[in-house]
């Protein structure tokens, strides 16, 4: 007997189950199968930076706004997956990435670094747009040039060509941002922008890690990275170095506290930047930093001293609503023996300065003790405590000219120095700082 069936369904070749199935699809009756509902779409918040781009329109899904002064946008998660973002300026289209807390122009290239054509050219455009000509304070483009680009139509930049700069639909734009600003607007060369976005993305990446190695060694570090650092002695000139790693770790099976040396370690590329260095037991090191946060992949081994394993940690302290970022490291102070601190004694301190002068942050020791510290900037003193007793009293050089730089080694990179007490230890205090925006 043939069963007539007004509706289109599967068919399902499992001899079983067929007549069932049949049955089941003419009429629509009881026990239909629904289909699934679809997967939630919530909204996340993140940064797009070469330091804050403001003006960017972004569209994720529905989702659709301009990046504000931080150069924050909104972006759609589909069942917990983040969702692509593509942003534009006007009807020139940038470049799209998937969603996540930061995003910088490395990352709507893939496999993208910051020394790759078609990233600086990204770059180059970005910086472009900047209506003070000084994109170390932000990129802003100014609101009648927003407006102004809103209303026209542009060919398209084809960031990937090989002549860049001499592009007609590039050509015509910088000739229309000139005549609507006032302050001109000039392409930088691929070489100042490759420093400047290096800049941005040593920034993001300073701060203190905290984490635990493990193999034929194991016990806990504290991983200071600088966005900048000069070092006469350890580099041999008197240029900043961009991106520096330094750690102190502390073996547990030996009781034993190990240096890493410090060298500038990050490389810039869309893969996170990997950090890399050698300790003073001749223990090498190596991993990479996801998005700013996480120390994930390490790997360690010393072919001096035998042994290899891994390691993981994560960032102590780094508010990006913060206006300074501050990292350096803690000692004692007990005269003519510099050699004599221990895992408590010694260790990494990270602050933030917000635009209201309050300060919060972090001192971990070399074994991993921590102490949440809360204060306040008044001019350039920052005086700061723990509830278990710690205070720091410390000066503040956010612009690198204090008369004192050279002498507390800071040569002219923004930073700070001071010292430490709990109860009747105390000591010295000292570290480099940047604006994460």
């Amino acid at each position: 007997m043939m069963i007539k069936c007004t509706q289109k369904r599967a068919l399902y070749w499992l001899p079983a189950l067929a007549i069932v199935w049949t049955l089941s699809a003419c009429g629509g009756s009881e026990g239909e199968s629904k289909p699934p509902p679809p997967p939630p779409v919530t909204i996340d918040s993140g940064q797009f930076i070469d330091a804050a781009v403001t003006g960017l329109t972004y569209v994720s899904g529905e989702t659709t706004g301009v990046t504000d002064m931080s150069g924050r946008f909104n972006y759609e998660r589909e069942g917990g997956l983040a969702q692509d973002v593509t942003f534009s300026f006007g009807d020139i289209v940038i470049g799209s990435a998937a969603g996540k807390p930061v995003l910088t122009p490395l990352d709507l290239i893939p496999g993208g670094g910051a020394s790759d054509a078609e990233v600086l050219n990204i770059t180059r455009f970005l910086q472009l747009l900047d209506s003070d000509g000084d994109p170390r304070n932000g990129i802003e483009p100014s609101a009648a040039l927003i407006a102004a680009v809103d209303a026209q139509q542009f060919g398209q930049i084809d960031f990937a060509i090989t002549d860049f700069a001499n592009q007609a639909a590039l050509t015509d734009l910088i000739g229309f941002l000139n005549s609507v600003d006032p302050q001109p607007h000039v392409l930088p060369s691929a070489q100042e922008a490759q420093a400047h976005l290096q800049d941005s993305l040593a920034c993001l990446s300073s701060g203190i890690y905290s984490g635990r190695f493990q193999g034929e060694d194991g016990g806990h570090f504290a991983l200071l990275i600088q966005h900048q650092r000069v070092d006469p002695l350890l580099f041999g000139d008197d240029l900043p170095r961009t991106g520096v790693a330094s750690a102190l770790i502390y073996s547990e099976a030996q009781d034993r506290l190990i240096g890493l040396l410090p060298q500038q370690a990050l490389v810039f590329d869309s893969d996170s930047s990997f950090i890399a260095g050698v300790a003073a037991n001749g223990a090498q090191l190596a991993g990479s930093l996801q998005n700013f946060e996480q120390l994930i992949n390490g790997q360690w081994r010393n072919d001096l001293e035998g042994g290899m394993g891994t390691f993981s940690g994560a960032r102590i302290n780094g508010d990006l609503s913060a206006v300074y970022r501050l990292a350096g490291g803690f000692g004692d102070e007990t005269p003519f023996d510099p050699f004599d601190d221990t895992a408590d004694n010694r260790g990494g301190i990270a602050l933030d300065i917000f635009a209201d002068n309050t300060v919060t942050g972090t001192m971990i020791s070399a074994r991993g003790n921590q102490h949440l510290l809360s204060g306040v900037l008044n001019g350039e003193i920052i005086t700061a405590s723990s509830a278990d007793g710690v205070a720091v009293s410390i000066t503040f050089d956010a612009s690198g000219t204090n008369p004192l730089s050279d002498l507390v080694g800071l040569f002219g990179v923004p930073g700070f120095w001071g010292s430490w007490q709990q109860g009747n230890v105390s000591g010295g205090v000292s570290g480099t700082s940047c604006e994460p925006n």
